[in-house]
C-alpha cells in the first residue's frame, strides 16, 4: 500500500519515528540522515519502500557505508549491509581493531 505523503513529502504515518521533532515541519533533504536512520531501523515496509524510492539505493548505500555502523543497531546494520550488498564501511577509530565480518560473507 503506498504511503500518503505530508505537505513536505514524508510518509504521513511515520511521525511516530520522530517524537522529538516537529514532524510536519521536517523536510526530507534537510533531515535526510535522521530519516534514513529511523526508517531503516524501525520503519514499516511501506516506509522503507518510500525511502528507497525517494533517496535511491545509491544514496542509501553511501549513507550506510559512512554512518550506518554508528547510527543503526548492529542487527539493522548487518541486515541493510546484506540487502544493499555493502562489504566495506567506515568504523570509528576505536573499533578498527575489531574484525567484523557479516555472516553472509
Amino acid at each position: 500500500m503506498p504511503v500518503k505523503p505530508t505537505a513536505k513529502g514524508l510518509p504521513e504515518d511515520s511521525g511516530w519515528l520522530f517524537p522529538e521533532y516537529e514532524f510536519k515541519r521536517m523536510e526530507p533533504e534537510r533531515f535526510a540522515p535522521v530519516i534514513m536512520a529511523r526508517i531503516l531501523e524501525r520503519g514499516t515496509t511501506a516506509e522503507v519502500q518510500w525511502l528507497l524510492a525517494y533517496y535511491g539505493t545509491r544514496r542509501l548505500a553511501t549513507w550506510l557505508r559512512r554512518y550506518g555502523y554508528r547510527a543503526l543497531s548492529p542487527r539493522a546494520f548487518e541486515y541493510w549491509r546484506w540487502v544493499l550488498g555493502i562489504k566495506r564501511f567506515r568504523q570509528p577509530p576505536w573499533e578498527r581493531g575489531r574484525n567484523i565480518k557479516a555472516s553472509w560473507q
